[in-house]
């Protein structure tokens, strides 16, 4: 349980909806109602998990899904020994001048992207 019914009943009107406006809930019925707000604190970690599982919202890619973030990480390719020293002295906040700057930021950005789709692939691959 995210909340407990006991720990939602010790709560104030005024609390139970600050705490649904940091989560960006809404009361579905009268919100001037306590149970409107403890009602939707109790069941939004089970709606959101059931929305997931039937695809709706945010959704697991699947194995294709995954399989085409593996093609782009690979399409991406390997730094060579001059690129990947580039990588560093700009992670150290060394620029070129321009208009090699532009082109440096495109190889930074290119090295990120492979970065993060590393940890995208990673993070699904469970």
């Amino acid at each position: 349980m995210i909340f407990t019914r006991i720990e939602l009943e010790t709560k104030s009107l005024l609390e139970l909806t600050a705490l649904c406006n940091q989560y960006g809930l809404k009361a579905h019925d009268d919100p001037l109602l306590r149970a409107s707000w403890s009602t939707v604190l109790l069941s939004f970690p089970h709606i959101a998990i059931s929305q997931m599982q039937r695809e709706v919202g945010l959704k697991y890619l699947g194995r294709d899904g995954i399989e085409s973030l593996i093609v782009a990480y690979n399409a991406l390719g390997l730094p060579t020994r001059e690129q990947a020293a580039l990588i560093k002295a700009s992670s150290q906040g060394r620029t070129m001048p321009m208009p090699y700057k532009l082109e440096q930021h495109k190889l930074l950005a290119l090295y990120e992207a492979k970065v993060n789709l590393d940890k995208a692939i990673s993070l699904l691959s469970f």
